[in-house]
């Protein structure tokens, strides 16, 4: 009777998928995504891309955002010290009006006027973001959108796909008129006092009251009306600023909730995957162990050897 020898496929194949497991595993585990090249999972990837998409969609949103709220708290910082230095100058007029001072004292108070009203002056004609002015638009052109003149009629910052209602993009947040806020001295109505500041024998009571007006409330009256009309900017920034805000908010939710359904789908689950690691290296060791064992020449001698004497 003949003897054939043949290999041990079972043994073999189940050796190469235990292999396949452990590569598989190892890849998952090294780069942390659940899809190789040995098992893409065609249907999971293109869910996971669609996230990653739409994720890098809120991204952009967002820094369209906060370009946005740099701008507005530029805009509301440089007013609130110009609102700060118009209390300033009330209080110097006022404290001027004291008859007991000298016409010396006196001029000394509009230097120091005079000094603030310039420093405003300087504050609202330079105060700019990404080259466009903010607080000075005597020239302003018609156009609309981020960075598009240094002295654009409107500012907005697009946090989302065009959602149209009532004929207005509602992801369009922004001032729209930008070109009705003028923040410097003379447009707020207030008065240079240059030529007090600069006399040589000093200010009089009676050129007080000629250059700020015949009593002390209408001299007050025009800070005043600076002031409201610098209030009123500032809550159009800061209505601009809270929108903003809020759009982030939202944004920075809808991201988290993105990214949370791309990671369930993408991302490994440590803890299962490195069972399977383990679970498949011990059947490498075993199925190794095995087909040595059945390969062993000396077995397969010995074996021949007991049919030859049972021959």
């Amino acid at each position: 009777m003949g003897i054939r020898i043949t290999g041990n496929g079972t043994l073999e194949n189940n050796l190469a998928k235990a292999q396949k497991d452990v590569d598989n595993s190892l890849e998952r585990l090294s780069s942390g995504v659940r899809f190789t090249r040995n098992a893409p999972l065609p249907v999971e990837r293109a869910q996971s891309d669609a996230l990653m998409s739409k994720m890098k969609e809120i991204n952009s949103y967002k820094q369209n955002v906060n370009e946005g709220l740099s701008f507005t708290e530029t805009a509301d910082s440089a007013l609130s010290q110009l609102t700060n230095s118009t209390i300033h100058l009330k209080e110097l007029v006022a404290q001027s009006l004291n008859p007991s001072l000298s016409d010396k004292e006196r001029q000394f108070i509009f230097i120091e006027y005079q000094a603030h009203f310039d420093d405003m002056d300087r504050t609202a004609a330079t105060t700019s973001y990404g080259g466009r002015n903010v607080l000075d638009h005597t020239d302003s052109v018609d156009v609309s959108g981020v960075g598009s003149s240094s002295n654009a009629k409107s500012f907005w910052a697009r946090v989302g796909g065009p959602v149209i209602a009532d004929g207005k993009d509602l992801n369009k947040i922004g001032i729209e008129k930008l070109d009705e806020i003028n923040a410097r001295p003379k447009d707020l109505g207030l008065i240079s006092a240059e030529h007090l500041a600069n006399s040589r024998e000093g200010v009089s009571l009676d050129e007080v009251m000629d250059t700020f007006g015949s009593s002390a409330e209408s001299i007050g009256s025009s800070f005043d009306e600076a002031q409201m009309k610098l209030s009123d900017y500032r809550s159009s920034f800061g209505a601009a600023t809270s929108r903003l805000t809020s759009a982030k908010n939202s944004l920075d939710v809808a991201y988290e909730n993105v990214a949370a359904a791309n990671s369930r789908i993408r991302d490994v689950d440590y803890a299962t995957e490195s069972t399977n690691l383990a679970r498949a290296k011990i059947l490498v060791q075993a199925g190794t162990s095995l087909l040595a064992q059945s390969n062993n020449s000396q077995n397969v001698l010995t074996l021949i050897k007991g049919l030859d004497r049972n021959s």
